[in-house]
């Protein structure tokens, strides 16, 4: 790599590294594993200079940052899950009931840790719908919204979740 290029790069990490930070530590809520996260961030970027095409440079940034300290959360999650299966007291059954049932818990997990990306008007309706299996009926009368309410922001829900989330997550 050219000396021009080396201080380039070095110009555009010293200018994003609070942002790439910031960013990561709004995921990760721990300070320590956002600053790595950070520095994985920046490595990712010079890897994918090659593909930035002038689309915002922040924006792109940090769409790797956030990507990279959603993917860090969930592996995280997933360790955790690990670990605690084994404590606790499964009544197994047969066949597909068990596949069901471990494809039903992490979606779950996969709603939680997304849902914070949400807007907040739509946070609690999806919050009440998926994670906690309330009816419509039952959510209107939790948040004092007329039942319709609770239909329109669940379909408003759906359609930010399907523009802002990887089909692959849900």
């Amino acid at each position: 790599m050219q000396a021009g290029n080396k201080q380039a790069l070095r110009m555009l990490i010293e200018r994003y590294k609070h942002h790439v930070f910031k960013v990561t530590l709004s995921v990760v809520h721990n300070e320590k594993d956002a600053e790595d996260l950070a520095q994985e961030a920046f490595i990712k970027m010079i890897d994918a200079l090659s593909t930035y095409q002038s689309q915002g440079f922040k924006t792109w940034i940090s769409r790797i940052a956030l990507h990279k300290a959603i993917d860090y959360k969930r592996k995280k999650q997933r360790q955790k899950e690990e670990l605690t299966a084994f404590d606790q007291d499964y009544q197994w059954s047969t066949g597909n009931h068990v596949e069901k049932e471990v494809l039903e818990k992490e979606k779950i997990m996969r709603v939680r840790d997304s849902l914070e990306q949400i807007p907040e008007k739509l946070r609690l309706v999806v919050h009440y719908y998926y994670l906690k299996g309330y009816s419509y009926k039952q959510i209107s009368e939790k948040l004092m919204l007329e039942e319709s309410t609770v239909k329109m922001r669940l379909y408003r829900a759906r359609n930010w979740m399907k523009q802002h989330w990887k089909e692959e997550d849900f």
